[in-house]
């Protein structure tokens, strides 16, 4: 235990150093780490040296960052369907490994293996961001998740200390924890602070000094609702089970810096233009993620941030490709567009938008009053901006219930 608290240390004191760090000596740790990454999943992980094979491309092939559309890119579907030992490095204990599964919102679970020094690797870029906003390792901690957690003993002495509550209790509960434990830090889905806030009465006489926002698309409406109800404004941070969180708002909330140090991001597109979404989790060895196809849509900022980071920025996420409407003759309708009409009415309290035909659109709102006006004037608004065929139902629902993992998806596609 000592062993591996002191190497999340050290890890976690090398991320911290490098948000300032030149752009070429990101680029230089990029390299030299991938190409390590890159013979070993060759040499080790069947399903890297099949699809490699497949696609007549050879570890040696990639010099520089300039060489990384050489690399074959890896999709869920390629995952899903390997045999699950195929995508393990040869020669692993599998006996000292933990196997987690991610969330399955968008079709079958999958199951992700871990050995130790990914265990250290995703603790500690987890952490860096709560660092980064001036966590101490004496700060309460609340997080707020499907299961209750453990507490290991570096807790027990006051070190991190956290309560992990349920998302299977009652909101009001929650509340009552933050009340009288004074937590530092919330830790939760957008959905969950959204509930969290709802059930606070007014901010505490010492708000939390941190908020985190991870696993669902964290809209302006329920960042205001969040900061006003907390006293804090949350900070958005985004990731993916397979691959840990590799993305967060600094001070500023101006885009995204990506952890460079840990990750390789790519987005397919010119600065400025939307594009798919490829990660490269650098220090993912057991279980390897290279230029993982993470089904996300976001762009990339040109411009410095003005918190003086030099990490690399996403101006803006639009979350999921899949969490986008697709119409008859390929037109993509990402959440924004649904934000800007339902967002911008004062009197929905919730909303979610699901496709029930090629050209069949339902959306689900919980007002804040009974009224029919509300339900026509919605209706009106999307009408007036899509095409004719798209046929759109209003529905005003008293509540949308979230998934069986406390998520609550604002786009819900048609499976097609």
């Amino acid at each position: 235990m000592i062993r591996d608290a002191l190497a999340t240390w050290w890890l976690l004191r090398d991320a911290r150093l490098s948000s300032r760090r030149p752009a070429v000596w990101f680029r230089r740790r990029q390299e030299t780490m991938l190409r390590r990454l890159l013979n070993h999943a060759y040499q080790r992980v069947p399903l890297y040296r099949r699809l490699y094979d497949d696609a007549g491309f050879r570890p040696d092939a990639f010099r520089t960052l300039e060489d990384l559309d050489r690399v074959p890119t890896l999709s869920k579907a390629i995952l899903k369907a390997a045999d699950p030992a195929e995508t393990i490095a040869v020669g692993t204990d599998r006996a000292s490994c933990t196997v987690d599964a991610t969330s399955g919102s968008t079709g079958v679970p999958m199951q992700i293996t871990f050995g130790r020094h990914e265990t250290r690797w995703r603790r500690a870029v987890a952490w860096r961001i709560l660092f980064e906003h001036g966590f101490r390792w004496t700060d309460r901690t609340l997080e707020i998740r499907f299961e209750r957690g453990t507490t290991f003993l570096p807790q027990r002495f006051g070190i991190a200390p956290k309560d992990t509550l349920s998302i299977l209790d009652p909101p009001e509960s929650w509340a009552a924890c933050l009340t009288s434990r004074r937590h530092a830090c919330v830790v939760a889905s957008a959905g969950m602070l959204d509930m969290l806030a709802a059930a606070v009465d007014r901010p505490g006489s010492r708000p939390p000094r941190l908020v985190i926002s991870d696993s669902e698309t964290l809209t302006p409406q329920a960042r205001a609702r969040i900061a006003a109800a907390l006293g804090t404004a949350p900070v958005d941070v985004y990731g993916l089970e397979e691959v840990s969180n590799f993305a967060w708002e600094c001070e500023h909330r101006a885009g995204m810096h990506v952890s460079a140090d840990s990750h390789i991001v790519e987005v397919v597109a010119p600065p400025g233009s939307v594009g798919p979404l490829i990660v490269t989790a650098l220090g993912m060895w057991t279980m390897p993620f290279i230029r993982y196809e993470t089904g996300d849509l976001a762009e990339m900022a040109g411009a410095p941030c003005p918190c003086g980071r030099t990490l690399p920025r996403l101006a803006a996420l639009h979350g999921r490709a899949m969490e986008s409407i697709e119409l008859d003759g390929g037109r993509h309708l990402l959440w924004p567009f649904f934000y800007a009409i339902l967002g911008a009415e004062p009197e929905i309290l919730q909303w979610q938008v699901v496709q029930t035909a090629p050209c069949d659109i339902l959306v689900r709102i919980v007002p804040r009053r009974d009224g029919p006006r509300l339900v026509d004037r919605v209706a009106a608004s999307l009408r007036s901006q899509l095409p004719p065929a798209a046929r759109i139902v209003v529905r005003s629902e008293k509540v949308i219930p979230g998934e069986a993992n406390g998520k609550r998806r604002l786009i819900i596609p048609l499976q097609r």
